[in-house]
């Protein structure tokens, strides 16, 4: 956004943060919340303070970084404000709930979070920082929900170094990535309609992450890695019976010659059978083609191998000589079409990451702190939702926002 776009819109955002001044409080944290968006909006390679400051009329790199680094304001009222007023202004229609994690690249230590570990941005083990967190996405919108930094367990053996940064007591307990997702989940599923979650591999291959889900009687579609083990959803089994003692409770497979097949092997045994593959058109992505075939497949239990677990669809995905394989426990009646379109609308969260990093700076944050750096990952997603705003009122020539007088928000003029 150029500057003189800026200028014409400033009295839509006065009316945008002017909505979030129960959570902001006193006039000059609105100010600085203003002109600290109109930073994040306006073109330039960098958006860390010093250079946001430099392009904004009344810039101050003191103020700017009191209001992110210093300021108590805290990040998860806006976010959940945030979240309740595009759902109320915008009611978008059947949606997804998309997961996933975003990389940093980091070169010092001292960031909160920082570890050495598998860097997405960089496709390999590297120093950087993680953010987890939840997106929406329907046919006609997406934007974020909630997120929230991943800290390794290098960091939660470290009270010290955490204090330091200011984290919480409440994260002084190492928490696996699923297991903060489902915490940020509970926060805000109960309202937000949607039709299903969708997550990568690296959530969906573990089964504690999805037998959660299924206790919150949540939908889900899953990226699974190709050395997943399933049975059949026919296999046969029985309770055989004990010698001793009470009946047994569980079913076990009654063939001993049987084995679970592992993903890359179902694909193999159904690329043989060429009338189970159908072409699926995929709308929204410049109707692109796909080929899948889906089989319903139980699961396989390490610690009971021979005790077939929950029944759920198996999605294989073929291209070229290569496979994508996702894991479902959408219900038995679910068509092949619905399955494998909404697989594929998780691609929109890297969308939103690409939007958020190369236009509104999310990557860009300089600080240490775990409060500024929650400060900044929430003023982009502010950003990110007046941007989506801006272009509801374009497309129906209205804005839903009316700035009180006098606005607290300052003037980039």
């Amino acid at each position: 956004m150029q500057l003189k776009d800026l200028r014409a819109v400033q009295k839509d955002l006065a009316g945008f943060v002017d909505y979030f001044k129960s959570e902001f409080g006193r006039s000059e944290r609105r100010h600085w919340c203003g002109m600290y968006l109109s930073g994040l909006m306006l073109d330039g390679e960098r958006k860390s303070i010093e250079p946001m400051a430099e392009r904004l009329d009344g810039g101050d790199v003191q103020a700017l970084s009191q209001f992110v680094n210093q300021s108590p304001w805290a990040f998860e009222p806006v976010q959940e404000k945030l979240r309740r007023f595009l759902f109320e202004r915008l009611k978008p229609q059947k949606g997804f709930l998309i997961l996933d994690d975003t990389t940093f690249p980091k070169k010092g230590t001292h960031s909160v979070g920082v570890s050495h570990q598998y860097c997405g941005a960089l496709g390999k083990q590297a120093n950087c920082q993680s953010l987890v967190s939840w997106q929406y996405a329907s046919a006609e919108m997406h934007f974020p929900l909630q997120a929230e930094l991943y800290l390794p367990a290098s960091w939660t053996s470290d009270l010290k170094r955490m204090k330091k940064a200011g984290v919480p007591e409440r994260r002084w307990k190492f928490q696996e990535k699923w297991r903060l997702a489902l915490e940020l989940l509970d926060l805000f599923r109960a309202d937000v309609p949607h039709e299903a979650i969708l997550c990568d591999a690296g959530y969906g291959q573990s089964k504690e992450f999805l037998h959660a889900l299924d206790e919150r009687n949540e939908f889900f579609i899953a990226s699974i890695p190709s050395t997943m083990s399933f049975w059949p959803a026919e296999i046969k089994t029985h309770a055989p019976a004990a010698k001793t003692g009470r009946p047994r409770q569980f079913q076990t497979v009654r063939d001993p010659r049987k084995k679970p097949l592992q993903a890359q092997k179902w694909a193999k045994r159904l690329h043989a059978r060429p009338e189970v593959w159908k072409t699926i058109v995929l709308p929204h992505q410049q109707r692109k083609k796909i080929k899948v075939a889906a089989v319903r497949v139980r699961e396989v239990d390490s610690n009971y191998l021979r005790r077939p677990g929950k029944e759920r669809w198996l999605l294989i995905e073929r291209f070229g000589d290569g496979f994508k394989y996702y894991l479902s426990n959408l219900s038995p009646e679910t068509l092949l079409r619905d399955l494998a379109v909404a697989a594929h609308s998780r691609w929109k969260i890297e969308q939103g990451y690409q939007q958020l990093k190369e236009e509104l700076g999310l990557d860009h944050f300089e600080g240490r702190t775990w409060q500024g750096f929650h400060h900044h990952v929430t003023l982009c997603f502010m950003a990110y939702d007046f941007l989506l705003m801006l272009k509801q009122k374009w497309a129906k020539k209205k804005f839903p926002f009316q700035p009180s007088q006098p606005s607290a928000v300052g003037s980039i003029a």
